[in-house]
């Protein structure tokens, strides 16, 4: 499984060069070399999983985390790729875009979010939840039940696709 965390919080405008280094190398380059590393073992073994945690910015737009929309985008790309060239070896390759769990990164950007609002951060988790379909913020482990899933057996037929567990938070249809 692989999970970088999250590059720097910043609109699209004003980010750094800085900025855009440490997302390219956090967010993009990180999950390639990882992988890259994990391979051999998993040929070795005869098959296996990379299981890649993106985010939901990689469907839509959140405010501050341009960057993670931009690079991550970059993994879905790579790991559908990945996923046509090993998937011969028994490899399978997922990505996993959470949104609107209660963890750090959420809590940090919807404190942010206050801040720019000048609301409570109280005020602007409720308002997350509401911009979800289901009217609340998921828990970490709601993301790691479907993580458990794509690295059993039961998840066999199931590679170079994205999914999003976000309780309805992205409106998109594809």
């Amino acid at each position: 499984m692989n999970n970088s965390g999250g590059p720097p919080l910043a609109k699209s405008f004003s980010a750094t060069e800085e900025q855009w280094a440490v997302a390219v190398q956090r967010s993009l380059l990180y999950f390639a070399r990882m992988s890259r590393e994990a391979i051999p073992h998993l040929k070795k073994q005869k098959g296996g999983r990379i299981i890649n945690i993106l985010a939901s910015t990689v469907y839509q737009p959140i405010p501050n985390l341009a960057l993670s929309g931009a690079t991550r985008a970059g993994v879905v790309a790579f790991a559908k790729s990945l996923a046509d060239e090993i998937g011969r070896d028994g490899i399978l390759v997922n990505n996993v875009c959470p949104g609107s769990l209660l963890s750090e990164r959420m809590l940090g950007n919807v404190t942010a979010r206050a801040n720019e609002l000048g609301i409570t951060l109280e005020a602007a988790l409720a308002q997350r939840a509401e911009e979800t379909a289901l009217g609340r913020i998921g828990e970490p482990k709601e993301l790691a039940h479907l993580v458990a899933f794509l690295a059993s057996g039961k998840a066999s037929y199931i590679t170079g696709t994205t999914i999003r567990v976000d309780g309805g938070l992205v409106r998109s249809v594809m």
